[in-house]
């Protein structure tokens, strides 16, 4: 029986869930036959270092290790890497930084990378290590030979058939619940993936994992999974991944009715959505079949920078899907993208008068929300030459982040909350009118949040956190 160790790396940024791609991986390879063990180094209660990784891969003997990797945090997933390289297993690369940038990931130590949805790439790669079938056939991967060439398996295709997909929950057991809550409960589900595929086109978005070719689960899988979830660990609220799930109306009516009819506990979810692909009936139909928060990419406030990263919605179309939303009873949330190359204070301001505008409507805002050129995209292979930043993730002082305080902790948390330590990373060199623009839009979004949480004294944003006003 081939061994797989599928591998979530060190990062700075702690998850308080199970990643739904590890999930999804770890669940086809346990359908092929495979004995899967999986480390989260992420996880927010994970406790141990590289040496303990290094050591349980050595205790195990896996015949492959799987590391996926997110251009955010890749510099310390390299350092991992270091340690396994060239130990016995075959070291596979995939996620979103494998897909857009598949040979740096074999300069830097793995045998193969995955590129694009992973789920018929491994077992694929499983075939290749029993004997079953040349490395080279391997669907949509880059490996390295014996001799340094770096070359392309067969061409890989998105996933066609997602019922045909094993279900996340039949992983659940591989995740030490511990990782995520030191009580020890049930690891809460870190989601569900009712479809895959975008067909925005937006300037900013790395969308290469998954693609721009919308497909969708049947209404009878989605269910059959909710439940089973719902079983197995108790969960009644489900976050909806989906990056366009409003994309195929007929389809999403559908599912409203089957979730409304057939989910046997009071189910709770929310969606992502853009605000040009909604109408009322069919947020009535979602809030019918237990959607209670729905979140729409907005970006920007300036409708000519809307244009310019090919957004494909108005402030108008935003407006509207708000008064809409809340109409229906729903919670709203709205991202926001501060800092484009394109922008100018004027358009920056433009911004913040109409995230005041619809604050109202708006029951929280995105935190953080400074640009980042993620490699792949327009913004990135665009600007970075002009800029300066070729490469960033590769360097050590863009790999950093402070985690947020307890909330409890009023002051720090506060001070934490207001800022965004990407603005520090000045990707594209902003000016002292731009940053100024820019902390103040992301202080406003703050603070409307905070109010909501309860966490500020009054409902005209006072810059004092409770415990101080009340002094």
């Amino acid at each position: 029986m081939t061994r797989v160790l599928l591998i979530n790396p060190p990062s700075p940024e702690r998850l308080g869930s199970p990643l739904l791609g590890q999930q999804y991986v770890a669940a086809a390879l346990l359908a092929r036959g495979c004995e899967v063990r999986v480390i989260d180094a992420a996880a927010r209660y994970f406790g141990h270092d590289a040496d303990w990784i290094a050591d349980q891969a050595e205790r195990f003997r896996p015949h492959i290790i799987g590391i996926g990797l997110f251009t955010r945090w890749v510099w310390h997933a390299y350092r991992l890497v270091e340690r396994l390289a060239g130990t016995g297993p075959l070291l596979i690369a995939g996620g979103a930084h494998a897909t857009a940038r598949p040979d740096e990931t074999l300069a830097r130590g793995f045998d193969v990378a995955v590129t694009g949805e992973a789920e018929e790439s491994v077992v694929d790669l499983v075939d290749a290590v029993e004997g079953r079938r040349p490395l080279a056939e391997g669907r949509g991967i880059r490996y390295r030979t014996p001799d340094g060439r770096f070359l392309s398996g067969a061409r890989g295709e998105a996933v066609q058939d997602l019922d045909a997909l094993p279900m996340p929950h039949t992983v659940q057991p591989l995740f030490d619940s511990r990782w995520y809550d030191p009580s020890g409960r049930e690891a809460t589900p870190g989601g569900v993936l009712w479809s895959r595929g975008c067909p925005a086109r937006c300037t900013f978005c790395a969308n290469y994992v998954t693609g721009r070719g919308f497909r969708y689960r049947s209404p009878a899988n989605v269910v059959e999974e909710l439940n089973a979830y719902h079983t197995l660990t108790g969960a009644t609220f489900f976050p909806c991944w989906d990056d366009a799930l409003t994309a195929d109306l007929p389809h999403l009516f559908d599912l409203c009715r089957a979730l409304e009819r057939d989910v046997r506990f009071p189910l709770g979810w929310s969606a992502i959505t853009r605000a040009s692909m909604i109408r009322p009936d069919v947020l009535r139909a979602m809030r019918r079949a237990g959607c209670l928060h729905v979140n729409f990419g907005v970006e920007s406030g300036d409708d000519a920078i809307l244009r310019a990263i090919r957004k494909g919605i108005t402030t108008e179309h935003v407006v509207r899907a708000l008064e809409w939303a809340k109409a229906e009873g729903l919670r709203t949330a709205c991202n926001f993208m501060l800092g484009f190359p394109q922008e100018t204070p004027e358009a920056l301001e433009r911004t913040l008068r109409f995230m005041e505008r619809i604050a109202p409507m708006v029951d929280s805002f995105s935190t953080l929300g400074v640009v980042v050129p993620f490699p792949g995209t327009p913004l990135y292979e665009d600007y970075h030459a002009r800029y300066g930043f070729t490469e960033w993730w590769l360097r050590e002082e863009f790999s950093r982040y402070s985690e947020a305080p307890d909330p409890s902790d009023t002051g720090r948390f506060y001070r934490h909350y207001i800022d965004d330590a990407n603005l520090d990373l000045d990707f594209f060199r902003y000016s002292d009118v731009m940053r100024a623009l820019i902390r103040e839009a992301l202080r406003f979004k703050a603070r409307h949040n905070l109010k909501t949480m309860g966490l500020l004294a009054d409902p005209v944003f006072r810059p004092e956190p409770v415990e101080a006003a009340a002094r």
